[in-house]
């Protein structure tokens, strides 16, 4: 039985060692067993015929003993063969159970790290629902870019739209840009208008008490504030050093005394006086005409995107089919009203402050001793104000002219009225082309004498010839008519919009008026603007 257990013993202890299941040395000392049991063997065989030879001598018990020997070593190597190979299997059942463990630790981590990511990611969803990222570029620095939102596809309405009707919303869009830029620029120069005037009034005035001193101080405070500011921007204590340059200004304003008030009354009796200021009325009435424009543009604006003062009553019972005609309709006789109220004011001030003849004597009246008299026909009146505004421009600009010369002379402090001689004014006068307007010996009442009779020429136009108008407020009829300009453009604005609500590009919506989806992508038109407009959306839908 032993030896029929050896070669099984030694080959499965080589093949385990071409396995790699286990160690070489261990294999080795697998099949260590037999071979030591063979060599055990031979030696016995190579030392058993002298032993034989002796034994034959000594008789049969020692032979029974040898072979009882031989039987015990040769299973103490089987037995060894058989542990070998338990903990063989036993190695190799630990270093199954020790990667089992490992698969399992590793998809336990990979199960843990994206259940991290998930929770990092609703994290990041719940923070942008409740606190929308703002659609401002600079309030966004140190937000991370969040991807793309993908838009949402045309509505099947969109193909409502009619071609003819694209060309129409063009021009809409175009006009409103225009608008937006004239309206914005028409309030910037009247801020600027008003406070530079109130400036120079108040600098021309005693720096000792009153407004002069009020405003000098302010304006020192606001100087000596903003240079400290710029100055200390590092500085730890920056703010501190800024108000103490504003408290100082405040203080250091009130010690100007009279310093500077001659200048300012030489320039702003020239700017009140002699300037082109005074074909406008003031900077007051320029600052009034100003604010009638901007109301007026402002009107038109609205009247383009639908939000002007409106009674919707009716409209908010009908479908939105039935709402297109219905406002339609309204619009129309909206533009027919303005329309007609641009004529009236063109008529008030044709006749009232440009004097156009409200009546003319009827056809076939003339020879009558009593002739009967008609209204003006309307193209009598355009003719009026036409040839009105061609001659007061003709004035102004020749004043413009006048300020240009008259500008470096008051800056550097000369009298205003002090600098313009006789034959200067005459040489003006000359080179202006005044005879192609007005009559030659009415312009010929404008020369001055060069004899030395009259020193100084005020530098400014101060009569028209052979006119008995006076040159203040000259302009202000024509700044008038920004009333009918203004009207005129409502009503076209009323009737464009009609077109466009009958083509498909206008939606006819009574709660258009509470939103603002026309100016919804005018600042920003980044990922985060669309999510913030859309989560609008959502809360008022």
């Amino acid at each position: 039985m032993a030896d029929e257990k050896k070669p099984d013993s030694a080959g499965e202890s080589a093949d385990a060692a071409k396995s790699g299941d286990v160690p070489a040395d261990d294999a080795s000392k697998g099949a260590g067993a037999p071979k030591d049991a063979e060599a055990k063997d031979d030696a016995s065989k190579g030392a058993g015929a002298p032993k034989d030879a002796e034994a034959k001598g000594a008789g049969a018990p020692k032979d029974a003993e040898a072979k009882d020997a031989d039987a015990k070593d040769a299973d103490a190597a089987a037995r060894t063969a058989d542990a070998d190979d338990a903990a063989r299997t036993a190695d190799a059942k630990d270093a199954d159970d020790a990667a089992d463990a490992k698969d399992a630790d590793d998809a336990a981590d990979a199960k843990d790290a994206d259940a991290a990511d998930a929770k990092d990611a609703d994290d990041a969803q719940d923070k942008s629902d409740k606190k929308p990222s703002s659609p401002w570029p600079s309030a966004r620095k140190g937000e991370t870019p969040a991807p793309p939102v993908a838009k949402p596809a045309p509505k099947p309405e969109d193909s409502g739209k009619a071609a003819w009707g694209a060309p129409l919303a063009k021009l809409d869009r175009a006009w409103t840009t225009l608008e937006s830029r004239l309206a914005a620029g028409v309030l910037v120069a009247e801020v600027l208008t008003l406070v530079f005037w109130i400036g120079i009034r108040a600098l021309s005035a005693t720096g000792r008490a009153g407004p002069g001193m009020i405003f000098r101080a302010l304006l020192t405070a606001i100087v000596l504030g903003a240079v400290a500011h710029r100055a200390s921007r590092k500085h730890e204590r920056h703010e501190v050093i800024t108000t103490a340059a504003v408290v100082s200004g405040l203080v250091l304003g009130t010690q100007w005394g009279e310093a500077g008030t001659a200048y300012f009354s030489n320039l702003f009796a020239w700017l009140q006086n002699a300037s082109i200021l005074v074909f406008f009325g003031g900077v007051s009435e320029l600052a009034k005409r100003f604010t009638l424009w901007l109301a007026l543009l402002g009107a038109s604006l609205a009247t383009a995107q639908g939000k002007h003062i409106n009674v919707d009553v009716v409209m908010r019972f009908l479908s939105p089919r039935a709402r297109v005609p219905v406002a339609v309709l309204g619009w129309l006789a909206a533009a027919i009203v303005s329309i007609s109220a641009s004529w009236g004011f063109f008529d008030y001030v044709a006749v009232e402050e440009m004097r156009a003849p409200p009546t003319v004597v009827c056809p076939g009246e003339e020879a009558s001793e009593t002739p009967k008299r008609c209204p003006a026909p309307p193209m009598s009146k355009v003719d009026r104000v036409t040839s009105s505004a061609s001659r007061n421009f003709f004035l102004a600009t020749r004043q413009l002219s006048l300020d240009l010369k008259s500008f470096p002379k008051v800056i550097t402090g000369t009298p205003y009225n002090q600098w313009l001689t006789p034959r200067e004014w005459n040489e003006w006068l000359r080179a202006g082309g005044w005879e192609r307007r007005f009559a030659a010996e009415d312009v010929a009442g404008f020369v001055l004498p060069e004899d030395g009779s009259v020193e100084f020429r005020n530098p400014s136009v101060t009569a028209i010839p052979g006119g008995t108008e006076a040159i203040p407020k000259l302009l202000v009829p024509l700044m008038n008519l920004v009333f009918s300009f203004g009207l005129l453009v409502i009503g076209l604005r009323f009737i464009l919009r009609s077109l466009l609500a009958i083509s498909g590009w206008v939606k006819v919506d009574p709660a258009a008026a509470h939103g603002d989806e026309e100016l919804a992508h005018a600042h920003d038109h980044s990922p985060e603007a669309d999510r913030a407009e859309a989560k609008m959306k959502e809360t008022h839908s």
